[in-house]
């Protein structure tokens, strides 16, 4: 059963709000924030989760190829195969073009809460140079943003039996994305938050977009 448009608009606003607190928390306060350190050193400590964080950093450098595969399947809708749900060419190409318009959202953040990145002084390993600002984690959001879009609209351009895999895959890399960017020392926890929160935000929005087009007479 798909979410309503209304029920998209209201899980917007649920994590905007939650997004906007922790935001205001992040400028006010500054970090690291009350259990930032501890965990992430204790997620630095998981050396098998630090030594492979380079896997699903790769899976956000290389994010164009299946935003660009999943587009062409939208262009291809019917002509390779049945799906169980047949959306329009319209909803699929509006939900990308709303995901690309959103698409540099957390560099506004970071340009407004201008929040540090984990530093060495603190206790924290830093694996390479990481520049600009740290809140929120860009690789999280841009994940949730576009992994989550490809996990919702899946169910229209592929086969039913490849639907679980591919969501399975796509929710397993933005679970991940958040572990790996503190592991490596990219980014506080509460940057990974912020990076979920508002990357779910833009994920609603792109959706409901693709929708309110699809839908129009």
């Amino acid at each position: 059963m798909s979410i309503s448009r209304d029920d998209l608009l209201k899980a917007a606003t649920v994590l905007a709000l939650a997004g906007l607190a922790l935001t205001i928390l992040v400028d006010w306060q500054g970090v690291p924030l009350p259990g930032d350190l501890w965990t992430i050193r204790h997620i630095q400590d998981a050396g098998h989760l630090r030594k492979n964080a380079y896997l699903i950093n790769a899976a956000h450098d290389w994010l164009w190829a299946p935003v660009a595969g999943s587009i062409a399947l939208v262009l291809l809708r019917g002509r390779l195969w049945r799906t169980a749900l047949v959306p329009s060419r319209r909803e699929g190409l509006s939900a990308f073009a709303a995901a690309v318009v959103l698409w540099r959202g957390d560099a506004l953040l970071k340009a407004i809460v201008e929040s540090p990145r984990p530093y060495v002084a603190a206790g924290v390993s830093i694996d390479g140079h990481f520049g600009g600002y740290g809140y929120p984690s860009g690789h999280v959001y841009n994940d949730v943003l576009f992994y989550g879009l490809i996990a919702v609209l899946v169910p229209g351009y592929l086969p039913g039996r490849m639907v679980l895999p591919v969501r399975a895959l796509a929710l397993a890399i933005i679970v991940c994305s958040g572990l790996a960017r503190i592991a490596v020392g990219a980014h506080w926890p509460s940057d990974t938050v912020g990076g979920y929160l508002w990357g779910g935000v833009a994920l609603c929005l792109a959706v409901w977009f693709g929708r309110w087009v699809a839908q129009r007479r």
